[in-house]
């Protein structure tokens, strides 16, 4: 008896588990909830942004944030992506993200993005994909201008190429740091922009970046 029913047994946990995964799966589709992976998280921030399925280049945790708080910065040809998700009882949540749009000719496609939890002091970021072979060495400024416009650089990041990522033969940039000023008083005024040079040192690019912010109540 026992070798006719441990098969069908083995069936009805088998059937048990299939309807467990498909209801899972069901509620992670329909409500957007019990994400058991960041990943999964960062793939529907593609899904709400439309840009399509990317690759992980990197990932920066940012306990300081949240406990669970993680950035992704993602990339494929048209676009690169910094996204971020975080640790509920209700599982993994998309953070929000700001993606690149890198389907126009550009030497630096670059973006930044602040973080800040309630009453406490923020985290920037700074990213992007460098597609010209000649720059050698890169600045983001993050400055404000003046009523008598005149620019005034708050904040600098330098990187050389060896710093960069490499993925599918594309250059990456993902630098992060703490300002050291009251962000609240900068915040509304703030821009950044990105210049490059050459290895003889001559400047063969400057972009402004786009700009993303947001916010963690608790």
């Amino acid at each position: 008896m026992r070798k006719t029913n441990m098969p069908s047994r083995r069936r009805r946990g088998f059937r048990r588990l299939l309807v467990a995964a498909a209801a899972v799966l069901v509620v992670n589709h329909v409500f957007m909830v019990g994400l058991l992976f960041p990943i999964q998280a960062i793939r529907q921030n593609e899904e709400r942004e439309g840009v399509g399925r990317t690759v992980v280049i990197c990932r920066a945790w940012a306990p300081e944030i949240a406990k669970s708080q993680v950035f992704y910065l993602t990339g494929n040809e048209s676009v690169t992506m910094l996204s971020g998700a975080y640790l509920t009882y209700l599982g993994w949540f998309g953070g929000g993200g700001l993606p690149l749009d890198c389907t126009e000719e550009a030497t630096v496609y670059g973006g930044w993005l602040a973080m800040k939890k309630k009453d406490q002091g923020a985290v920037l970021y700074a990213f992007g994909r460098v597609d010209d072979p000649d720059i050698a060495r890169m600045e983001v400024r993050l400055q404000y201008t003046d009523w008598k416009e005149k620019d005034h650089t708050v904040l600098t990041w330098n990187s050389e190429r060896a710093d960069w990522m490499e993925k599918d033969g594309r250059y990456y940039f993902l630098f992060r740091t703490y300002p050291p000023f009251d962000w609240t008083e900068y915040h509304p005024r703030l821009d950044a922009v990105a210049v490059g040079w050459d290895e003889a040192g001559n400047e063969t690019a400057r972009v402004e970046l786009g700009r993303g912010s947001g916010s963690i109540s608790s």
